[in-house]
């Protein structure tokens, strides 16, 4: 590892002689200058800046934000002779320093904190390094499998400790229980999961809990054989069964029922399955991922999950973060989706500006990714043939809905009171109802539906199961 490099800014030379002298064994780069000083930080990285508060030209200030804003430091050190506590505030607030030092400057106190920083930016760039390491090596196991070629955005900002910890959980065998909104990305950290670990060249077997309905949920899971059942012509081995040697991923796992719950519950304690029809135990050997979207705490309490299962299932929790709390990653999930949607219809070099970007993080996205993803795609359609820009107007409809529609919707909630005052309708028909015509509108494919509505998948294959309707899956 080469040697850290430190930047110290100050007005007074003296000083600045002071540090280099008694520091002499360090690779120190000092500056009189805090504008040319600023210059330097927009093409060079230190690992520590020390930066005096009160310089003309540019303040400590100034020079520190202009250094984040390039990513040009790890650690940084203030020196003020002007205890405001206010001024302290902004620098602590803003994270544009680790340590502040009042003048007149102790050496070795200078020292001492250097040496802090000098193992603060080793650690964290090591840590960097490994993410880097494992994100490549995870995007080259996905390739090997032919899942996904898309890239993984925010593991080194808002999922940096979801993916540190998918690092380490990923060379055990333990089960895993993912939890998060919808459209957080469980499957993506759960294909993670397997792609990195031990089993990665075994199968990765997902079942949809929610999906599948009631009456087939169990011939799907445990399998069958011949004659078992009307219809049952042959033998046929559940997803247990094909996730041996490999990864079992539960999808929703909270919407299997009861009866449900306990047999798989056995299975996973015993490593053995029966298939339907038949006495033989068959050996699986799986690693058990689930996921779901719901509040397992309540339904413990409400009974109507398993707590042995919940237990075993639990044995290391995930939480994915909704787009909400990683705003951070909002930059590049945009210039993610901008590549991906102006490849599809020809048109390049679209940016969506430094404002807009801003007012979409203070927006709260309750379809986490897959709205976002929409958003995107709609400003890219409608944006006009002569312009590059996508301004903060376009994002206008996200706070400001139409007042027309408002109104509209406001009439059509009054009918629909009367008719359920009245008992003419009630909230579930027209719940299904709502559902069906929204499936209906993307031709029958549910997570086209999904992915435009942002409502739970499960909601549309529960409602596929109970009206018996024609409409397609995924």
């Amino acid at each position: 590892m080469n040697d850290p490099r430190i930047m110290v800014v100050d007005d007074d030379q003296v000083i600045l002689e002071s540090i280099k002298d008694y520091l002499d064994d360090y690779s120190i780069r000092t500056f009189y200058d805090s504008k040319e000083a600023a210059g330097v930080l927009r093409r060079e990285y230190y690992d520590v800046i020390v930066g005096d508060y009160r310089m003309p030209d540019l303040t400590g200030l100034d020079l520190f934000m202009e250094g984040k804003r390039y990513n040009a430091y790890n650690y940084g050190i203030l020196l003020t002779a002007y205890a405001d506590k206010d001024l302290l505030e902004q620098f602590i607030n803003k994270n544009l320093v680790n340590a502040i030092l009042e003048k007149p400057l102790d050496l070795e106190a200078l020292k001492k904190t250097i040496d802090e920083g000098i193992r603060y930016s080793i650690a964290k760039k090591r840590k960097e390094e490994e993410i880097r390491e494992l994100k490549q090596k995870y995007e080259a196991a996905l390739k090997e499998t032919g899942y996904l070629n898309e890239k993984i955005i925010g593991t080194g900002t808002g999922l940096k400790q979801v993916f540190e910890q998918v690092k380490i959980i990923s060379t055990t065998d333990e089960s895993i229980l993912l939890t998060g909104e919808t459209g957080t990305g469980k499957e993506v950290i759960a294909r993670t999961i397997h792609a990195l670990s031990k089993r990665k060249d075994g199968p990765f077997i997902k079942i949809n809990c929610g999906a599948i309905p009631e009456t087939l949920i169990e011939s799907e899971i445990f399998g069958y054989v011949r004659g078992a059942f009307s219809g049952a012509y042959s033998d046929k081995p559940g997803k247990i069964e094909l996730a041996d040697k490999g990864s079992l991923f539960l999808d929703e796992i909270t919407e299997l029922k009861t009866e449900m719950q306990t047999k798989l519950l056995h299975v996973i304690q015993e490593k053995k399955v029966e298939r339907l029809g038949s006495n033989k135990s068959i050996d699986v050997d799986f690693r058990l991922i689930t996921a779901t979207n719901r509040n397992l705490e309540v339904m413990l309490k409400e009974n109507t999950f398993r707590a042995d299962l919940f237990y075993l299932i639990n044995a290391f929790h995930l939480h994915l973060p909704p787009l909400r709390e990683r705003t951070e990653d909002l930059g590049e999930l945009i210039a993610y989706f901008l590549d991906k949607f102006t490849d599809e219809i020809n048109r390049y070099d679209i940016s969506v500006e430094k404002e807009a970007i801003e007012k979409l993080k203070t927006y709260h996205w309750p379809g986490n990714i897959w709205e976002l993803e929409n958003v995107i795609k709609r400003a890219v359609i409608l944006l006009d043939k002569n312009t590059r820009n996508i301004k903060k107007n376009a994002f206008d409809y996200l706070f400001y809905p139409p007042s027309a529609s408002s109104e509209s919707l406001d009439t059509s909630l009054e009918n629909l009171s009367r008719e359920i005052i009245e008992k003419r309708i009630d909230l579930k028909t027209i719940e299904s109802r709502i559902l069906e015509n929204i499936v209906k509108h993307f031709n029958g494919n549910i997570m086209e539906a999904v992915r435009n509505t942002c409502i739970p998948k499960d909601k549309f294959y529960r409602n596929r199961t109970k009206e018996n309707s024609p409409y397609g899956g995924a």
